[in-house]
């Protein structure tokens, strides 16, 4: 059973003023233990503040919260729930009977129950097909494997497009900024582009959408169509390697590391895929993700990976090529055209091969 956690939102029209407002969070808490809680705020870049810590030694309780602008709180009780809801212009009564919740004066809890439902459907959805896959892989049925691949495949198609739609058609509300985890903005570039616009009017002026739109806009400048910014690292002799050296070729900007499994095993595919279209304008250029210079080259010689380009910085997560480029896991790859334009993300296997048979 999942560990229950309900997002109440109270949404309204936003105006562009922010009057600050007093409001009450109302908690009855039926036979209530002495029950400890703490409410939390949660701000735009997710840190969180706390605001209360106290105990609820009987079944009402009431705490008083200044707001100017719709702003995510959490209330936890102790080894027990937590709820996050937004509070703007009303109060907030909240009703707990042990794992009934149910939240009045907030018109946005509809649209993110919602919201949550469909994702949950979708998920379990996805856990039975897991599972199925799982079963049919020790079976070593290919047919059932093949079948439920194309299942998985239509399953995520629809979950998209539906999702899109609702969201959509709901009323502006900060509540659909929190779903970008479902839908990436690198994949759905054109659905956000259009959704913070649509938003701008209404919430524009909150501490969210500025949050959300710095993101949109640190993605905009990498998205596909843009010119790749430029990368200056050194080689692992030590010599200056630029990204824009290799302009006048199709080149893999490949985000890697030795302690990557999943980009070692991807390594294989990008040395065949050299090896087949060097001749042609082909090249990779890998830049590591990796802290130490000797466990760095030991993975280039291991890996056959010599005749790729290489750079690094040393400096793990905190690579200037990988803050430039968003880069929050890997393996992660553009794809730029001689132009210097990127093409195309994150192609990897046989994508990256169907890539390459088209250009060459």
């Amino acid at each position: 059973m999942r560990c229950l956690t309900l997002f109440l939102f109270l949404i309204f029209s936003c105006s562009t003023k922010q009057d600050v407002n007093n409001l009450s969070l109302n908690i009855e808490f039926k036979n209530s233990n002495n029950e400890e809680i703490t409410i939390e705020k949660i701000k735009s870049d997710y840190s969180i503040e706390l605001i209360k810590s106290d105990f609820i030694d009987n079944d009402n309780y009431k705490f008083d919260l200044l707001v100017s602008e719709p702003t995510l709180y959490r209330l936890n009780i102790i080894g027990k729930n937590s709820i996050d809801f937004i509070l703007e212009n009303n109060d907030i009564n909240i009703s707990i009977d042990e794992n009934e919740i149910s939240v009045t004066g907030s018109v946005g809890t509809d649209n993110l129950t919602t919201i949550k439902k469909y994702i949950n459907d979708y998920q379990d959805e996805r856990y039975e097909l897991n599972r199925s896959f799982i079963q049919a892989s020790r079976d070593d049925n290919k047919l059932e494997i093949l079948r439920i691949r194309n299942e998985s495949e239509q399953l995520e198609s629809n979950f998209i497009k539906n999702f899109k739609k609702l969201i959509w058609n709901m009323d502006n509300s900060i509540a659909t900024f929190f779903v970008s985890d479902y839908l990436k903005i690198d994949d759905h570039f054109n659905f956000w582009d259009s959704l913070i616009f649509k938003y701008e009017k209404d919430l524009g002026y909150t501490s969210y959408y500025k949050a959300l739109n710095e993101k949109f806009n640190r993605i905009k400048v990498l998205s596909v169509g843009q010119f790749a910014p430029e990368i200056s690292l050194n080689d692992p002799k030590e010599n200056q390697l630029t990204l824009s050296s290799f302009r006048g070729k199709y080149v893999l900007l490949d985000f890697w590391a030795a302690w990557c499994k999943p980009c070692r095993d991807e390594n294989p595919n990008i040395v065949n895929m050299y090896n087949k279209y060097k001749n042609n304008g082909f090249e990779v250029y890998q830049v590591s993700l990796d802290r130490d210079k000797s466990t760095w080259i030991n993975a280039i010689n291991k890996d056959g990976l010599n005749e790729l380009n290489h750079v690094s910085d040393l400096k793990f997560w905190k690579s200037d090529a990988a803050i430039t480029y968003n880069i929050k896991s890997i393996p992660a790859s553009f794809f730029i055209d001689p132009d210097g334009k990127i093409i195309a993300k994150n192609l990897r296997g046989p994508r990256l091969e169907k890539k390459l048979s088209e250009i060459f």
